[in-house]
């Protein structure tokens, strides 16, 4: 059975896009190839739209509020460890294939470019989401925020490389990454 397409154009130009620019790119994917897989007239697109840029734009900032969603739901993780878990459970769910920004970033590698920028801010957004949640450890967050960010970039680098046909390990990476903090706080204070 198919499943039903969203009834608002601007929801399915959203919902094409999606598909398209996260599994063939952005440069490889033409605005009539998203009019004619949404449904769309030429003018409904660019009333919604008006230029591609404006669409990856949208898309991007719908990425960034899935994942968000998705780690915090049903409801905010109750510590990092708990946040871990389920950004390991997001990265090997089977529709990912990588990183949304990741993938961008490497088409825009101009970092001065609009989409390149809205990855950094995605970024960014990430890292202070996981320096928050290391609030009541006393480490340096901000340096440990970054480590553990930087496993779960590989972790989805490596989702890239080899697709479904491997899971990918977030959690025990990055709280080794955590607890090498610990130890480090630790041995200064002794």
């Amino acid at each position: 059975m198919q499943a039903q397409k969203p009834s608002d154009p601007r929801e399915r130009i959203l919902e094409a896009a999606d598909y398209l620019f996260y599994r063939e790119g952005v440069r490889a994917t033409g605005t009539e190839r998203i009019m004619a897989e949404s449904g769309v007239a030429k003018a409904t697109f660019y009333r919604h739209f008006p230029s591609k840029d404006d669409l990856v734009v949208a898309y991007l900032a719908c990425r960034d509020r899935s994942f968000f969603e998705a780690v915090d739901s049903p409801a905010p993780p109750k510590d990092i460890h708990e946040a871990l878990a389920r950004i390991e459970r997001v990265i090997n769910h089977p529709d990912i294939i990588g990183c949304p920004f990741l993938r961008i970033a490497s088409e825009y590698p101009d970092t001065a470019h609009p989409f390149h920028r809205v990855a950094t801010e995605h970024e960014n957004r990430f890292h202070a989401y996981l320096t928050n949640l290391l609030e009541p450890i006393a480490i340096d967050r901000q340096a440990a925020a970054a480590a553990m960010l930087s496993v779960i970039d590989g972790g989805l680098t490596t989702r890239m490389l080899f697709g479904k046909s491997r899971e990918i390990p977030i959690l025990a990476p990055a709280e080794a990454v955590l607890k090498s903090f610990q130890t480090t706080r630790t041995k200064r204070r002794t």
